[in-house]
């Protein structure tokens, strides 16, 4: 059965898919690794500098039969952005689905292949 929107159309649910794994959520941070500023001589701020934009993001995958979990350092691409895998988290309960939530991150400065 197809959805029904009534009234304002929003984008809804999650964007990219990863093999062999159901995303569950996803969320992405931008910042700028290097920020700096400069004062003038009675301490007021005159400039600021802002470059290399860095997406911090993490994933939570619930993981199905023919998935690998990846170690940390190797890259994995989601909604066609190559993040690098920086921390793997197993949490396992009695009652629920084995998951997996993946900390990632990329730079612009950074070219990943």
């Amino acid at each position: 059965m197809a959805a029904k929107t009534f009234g304002t159309a929003h984008l809804y649910g999650i964007a990219g898919t990863v093999t062999n794994a159901t995303v569950v959520s996803f969320s992405d941070d931008d910042s700028h690794a290097v920020a700096d500023t400069t004062v003038n001589e009675s301490g007021v701020i005159i400039e600021r500098r802002y470059d290399d934009v860095t997406t911090d993001a993490s994933i939570t995958l619930k993981i199905q039969a023919g998935y690998t979990i990846p170690a940390i350092g190797t890259q994995l691409t989601y909604d066609s952005t190559l993040y690098i895998i920086e921390t793997v988290s197993r949490p396992q309960e009695a009652q629920g689905f084995r998951q997996v939530t993946l900390g990632l991150k990329t730079s612009e400065g950074i070219t990943l292949v």
